[in-house]
């Protein structure tokens, strides 16, 4: 089984401590999906700064492999700026610097690579909806993350990507079973076959089209929970695959029920470190770009 994690790049800087950490929500997909020992690539644009060298470097402690990257000369890495209380993040703002390195423009060398993977896993952060109708063309499990804000859950953004759409993922707040299939029936009506639900300390919901189930979760005390929602996709996904998912198949909601399960266990570990995936960086020239930029 490989994966291959298409999509953005950052590092991730907590305003109010000082501390920064390798993320973006491909590369958090890619590193937990390599942690359960499935072959993970990720397939990003990549700047030619010092701050991309502090991600490939934890891609490769992490066992990811990003040799199908393209470097962008002249780019900078994007610096995603977060305070961080209690375990608990607020977004404060983005610095691009003067040229942002994506999104990536996948052309034919890309999507052949592309077709290599068994699943695919993208989202709203990687800023190209107007390419994802090819991806739709690829043999993987395709899968995307539409986030948590509302301009992407509009009619218009969904006929831009959802084509061949084996599972949507959503972070909402906290709804009943029957506002959920109202949720999900304009993704369903464009041939998404899955939709999941994210609901933070509310747990989960997922809909196959025919069946919803709620999942309640096992509280943890967070030391921090960035990257709660990819760690707790990966390890969906993951154990999807391993009961025999394939693109096009709509699973039944026990083993769904199992898949979300594993997705807790991988995301509540994750709340008990720093960071999108526990890779502490030092660099003091980070913190005064993200202050001057």
């Amino acid at each position: 089984m490989k994966l291959i994690a298409l999509g953005d790049n950052c590092i991730d800087y907590y305003h109010n401590t000082g501390e920064t950490y390798p993320g973006g929500n491909a590369i958090n997909v890619a590193v937990h999906a390599a942690r359960q020992n499935v072959e993970t690539a990720y397939l990003g644009a990549f700047a030619d700064d010092d701050m991309a060298e502090i991600i490939k470097k934890a891609l490769l402690e992490n066992c990811v492999s990003y040799s199908n990257c393209p470097c962008i000369p002249g780019t900078t890495t994007k610096i995603c700026s977060y305070d961080v209380v209690n375990g608990e993040r607020s977004f404060v703002g983005v610095v691009e610097g003067e040229k942002w390195a994506g999104p990536i423009r996948l052309d034919r060398i890309l999507l052949d690579y592309l077709t290599t993977a068994d699943i695919i896993v993208s989202s709203c952060n990687a800023k190209i909806p107007e390419q994802i109708e090819k991806l739709a063309k690829m043999p993987g499990i395709f899968v995307f993350d539409f986030g948590e804000k509302l301009k992407y859950r509009v009619p218009e953004y969904y006929d831009q990507v959802c084509h061949k759409m084996d599972l949507a993922l959503f972070s909402i707040e906290s709804i009943g079973k029957e506002t959920f299939r109202d949720f999900c029936a304009p993704l369903h009506e464009r041939g998404v076959i899955h939709v999941l639900a994210t609901m933070g300390s509310d747990g989960q919901m997922i809909s196959n089209g025919r069946e919803i189930s709620k999942m309640v979760i096992h509280k943890v005390k967070a030391c921090d929970t960035m990257g709660a929602g990819d760690s707790f996709l990966a390890g969906f996904v993951c154990e999807l695959a391993r009961q025999g998912w394939q693109k096009g198949q709509s699973m039944s909601i026990e083993r769904l029920e199992k898949a979300m399960l594993c997705g807790q266990q991988v995301s509540a570990l994750n709340c008990m470190n720093r960071g999108g995936f526990g890779s502490k960086e030092n660099d003091p020239s980070i913190n005064e770009f993200s202050r001057n930029g």
